[in-house]
């Protein structure tokens, strides 16, 4: 599962401050997010804006992604799964 396709990358402020993905999982599409917080934690700077979060977001990206893998070793939420900083080390 190592190619694990990080897709629908936005941006849902109803959501959080932060960055709302899906990927699919055998055939079931999962949602995720990642606050900015956990972003500027894990580039150890301020995300000022929206681009500067969707910049570390793919900057992160292979991060984001063994998160992801972690994260579905201990079962995901059926709504929207948030990636905390824990999952990321």
């Amino acid at each position: 599962m190592t190619d694990l396709a990080i897709e629908n990358i936005r941006i849902d402020a109803e959501i959080g401050d932060g960055v709302l993905f899906t990927t699919d999982v055998h055939g079931v599409s999962l949602r995720f997010f990642v606050s900015r917080q956990t972003l500027g934690d894990l580039e150890r700077s301020f995300l000022a804006d929206n681009h500067d979060m969707l910049a570390s977001f793919e900057r992160q990206r292979d991060k984001v992604k063994r998160a992801v893998l972690t994260t579905l070793k201990f079962g995901t939420s059926h709504n929207i799964t948030f990636l905390q900083a824990d999952f990321f080390h």
